[in-house]
């Protein structure tokens, strides 16, 4: 490893880790379905699993690279290709699967969150390993 994250950053991995997955939990576990969320939009978990896949793949790989040293542009480029693949497969490919824009939403939206997450661990969080 090049780079070791700091303290604060493992630990926002984590945070966002495991608030990604409390979000899944609630497509099948009532203890971990929010009330708010639900008023607001009823088939919020029906959905959320497109978040939670696309913010834990590229969270998880790209921090990975950044430790590794991998480029930004690579950490970058990952993103845009994820964003991609949510759209044309949520439009276009019906295999094991109902069309949905809002699946593709969800699912840019996991992505979003992870960049900013990856933004933050690339500028402020790592540094040289001894």
């Amino acid at each position: 490893m090049r780079f070791v994250p700091t303290w604060g950053t493992t630990a926002l991995f984590f945070v966002l880790f495991g608030i990604a997955v409390l979000l899944f939990q609630g497509r099948k576990h009532e203890w971990a379905r929010f009330d708010f969320i639900l008023d607001m939009m009823p088939e919020f978990y029906s959905h959320i699993s497109n978040y939670t896949i696309s913010y834990l793949l590229y969270a998880g790989v790209a921090y990975f690279w950044l430790m590794m040293g991998t480029p930004f542009r690579y950490v970058i480029i990952f993103g845009i290709l994820l964003l991609a693949a949510n759209f044309i497969y949520e439009l276009y490919i019906p295999v094991l699967n109902t069309p949905d824009i809002t699946d593709a939403y969800f699912g840019a939206t996991g992505t979003v969150v992870a960049f900013l997450f990856l933004s933050y661990v690339r500028y402020f969080g790592l540094r040289k390993a001894e």
